[in-house]
């Protein structure tokens, strides 16, 4: 499997991936724990299509971005309001485990 060791947030952004060449990548979506952090218990994850585009809604905590195979190119459309408190990551207590 593929080690997943952290997971970050956009607060006041939603994120916008558009492959513009990619093989297989990874989306990684969980949503907040009741004590802070992502609910990893609850997170889901795919493989999108070679030209899936995908958006993250504001603030979902998601895994950054893993490509598989071979380098890939993305569009990346986000609104960032400029601020440190836009970006937050979260250090996974234990790393887990995807499947790909």
């Amino acid at each position: 499997p593929f080690l997943l060791t952290k997971m970050e947030r956009h607060v006041f952004s939603s994120q916008s991936f558009i492959p513009m060449k990619a093989a297989r990548w990874l989306v990684v979506a969980a949503p907040h724990a009741p004590g802070g952090g992502p609910n990893m218990a609850k997170a889901v994850a795919f493989l999108p299509g070679a030209l899936q585009a995908i958006t993250y809604h504001v603030d979902v905590w998601h895994a950054p971005m893993s490509v598989f195979d071979e380098d890939a190119t993305f569009a990346v459309s986000m609104w960032n309001d400029g601020t440190d408190l836009d970006t937050e990551f979260f250090e996974l207590p234990a790393p887990v485990g995807v499947g790909v």
